[in-house]
Parts: C-alpha cells; sequence; structure tokens
C-alpha cells in the first residue's frame, strides 16, 4: 500500500506542477496589459495613438476617442482598458488613434 500513497502522491504533485506552469505566463501576460501603453512602442507610434484626444491633429470627429471604439475592450467610464489592436498595454478611455472606429450598437 506504501507505493500506492507514494505513486497518488507523485502524479498529484506533478499534475499541480504542470497545472502551475501554464498559469503562469497567462498572469504574467495579464499584468503586462495593466500598465499603460508606451509612446515609444512601434505599434503605437504607427497607430498614431495620443493618450488625449484632443492632442489629435488627425482626429475628425470631436466625440471620436477610445471610450467609443469598437477594438476598445472594458468599461468607457474607466480611466483605462485594453485595445484589441495595442497588446502591450492598456489605453486611456480618452485616447484617439488613427484606426478609431465607432462602436456599433448592440441591436
Amino acid at each position: 500500500m506504501k507505493n500506492s500513497n507514494s505513486r497518488r502522491f507523485f502524479m498529484k504533485t506533478l499534475a499541480l506542477s504542470a497545472a502551475a506552469l501554464l498559469v503562469a505566463p497567462v498572469l504574467k501576460i495579464q499584468s503586462a496589459f495593466s500598465e499603460p501603453v508606451k509612446g515609444d512602442d512601434p505599434l503605437v507610434k504607427a497607430l498614431g495613438y495620443v493618450a488625449n484626444a484632443k492632442d489629435s491633429k488627425d482626429r475628425k470627429d470631436a466625440k471620436a476617442n477610445c471610450g467609443s471604439c469598437q477594438f476598445f475592450q472594458g468599461d468607457a467610464k474607466a480611466k483605462t482598458g485594453k485595445c484589441q489592436l495595442i497588446p502591450s498595454g492598456e489605453v486611456a478611455v480618452t485616447g484617439w488613434c488613427r484606426s478609431y472606429s465607432v462602436k456599433q450598437k448592440k441591436a
């Protein structure tokens, strides 16, 4: 019976270790997203992202900002949120970029 218990202990430990190895990178990635995007990020530069939409010379619609964009994921009432186009961090709700597209209303 001792061998049976040792084998079970080994298998449980192995399973828990494998699960920890799978979850650890996900937790690290999520913590990276909680940081604001960096202005020196090449993608951020290419999209012309600015943290304050009023600072953009390219913005035509005065109401356009990240909070009302279809690519913005999160609560428009929060200060920041995730963007589908900029995975390196969170964008400001008051921000804007050249890929802005009005969020469609749900039917």
